[in-house]
C-alpha cells in the first residue's frame, strides 16, 4: 500500500519512507578504496622535433591493499598530435596488461611513446588509467587516472 498511499495522500509517511530509502542507498554505494599508489615519468625527459625517436613513458605502481591486484595500465596521446605507441604514430592508446601484483609489492611497466618526422615542438598531455580487475580483465574494481605531460623539443 505504500505506493498508493503516496498517490492519495498520507505523504508524512511516505516521506519518511523515501528518507529512509534514500540513506540506505547512499550508504550502500560507497566507492571502493584505490588499491595502489601510481607514479610516472619519462626516459629520456624529452622527444626531439622532426625526428623519428621514442621514449620510454614508465609507470610505476605499488599496491598498497591487503589483497592481490590483477593489474592493467592505459596509456592515451592526442589523437591530432603526430605522437603514438608505434613507429608509424597511427596508435594513439595501448593497453598493457602487468598480471597479479602481490600486497606491497612494486612493479614498473615501460610504455614507448613515438614521435615521427612531422612532430612539431611543444607539450602534449599523456593519459595514464591503471586499473584493478576482478577475477579477469573483463571486470573493473577501481582505477587510477593521471595526466603527465610529454616535451617536444
Amino acid at each position: 500500500m505504500g505506493f498508493l498511499d503516496s498517490l492519495l495522500g498520507d505523504e508524512e509517511k511516505s516521506l519518511g519512507r523515501k528518507e529512509v530509502q534514500a540513506e540506505n542507498v547512499f550508504v550502500e554505494k560507497k566507492s571502493p578504496q584505490v588499491p595502489f599508489r601510481v607514479a610516472t615519468a619519462f626516459l629520456p625527459m624529452r622527444l626531439s622535433v622532426a625526428k623519428s625517436n621514442s621514449v620510454n613513458l614508465v609507470v610505476k605502481l605499488t599496491n598498497v591493499s591487503a589483497d592481490r591486484q590483477i593489474v592493467s595500465v592505459d596509456a592515451m596521446v592526442p589523437k591530432d598530435a603526430l605522437l603514438g605507441f608505434d613507429q608509424s604514430c597511427i596508435n594513439k592508446m595501448v593497453e598493457k596488461r602487468v598480471g597479479e601484483v602481490s600486497p606491497g609489492e612494486t612493479k614498473e611497466v615501460a610504455i614507448p611513446v613515438w614521435a615521427n618526422n612531422q612532430t612539431k615542438e611543444g607539450s602534449y598531455d599523456v593519459g595514464v588509467s591503471v586499473y584493478a580487475h576482478y577475477q579477469d580483465y573483463n571486470k573493473v574494481i577501481a582505477s587510477v587516472k593521471r595526466k603527465t605531460s610529454l616535451r617536444v623539443v
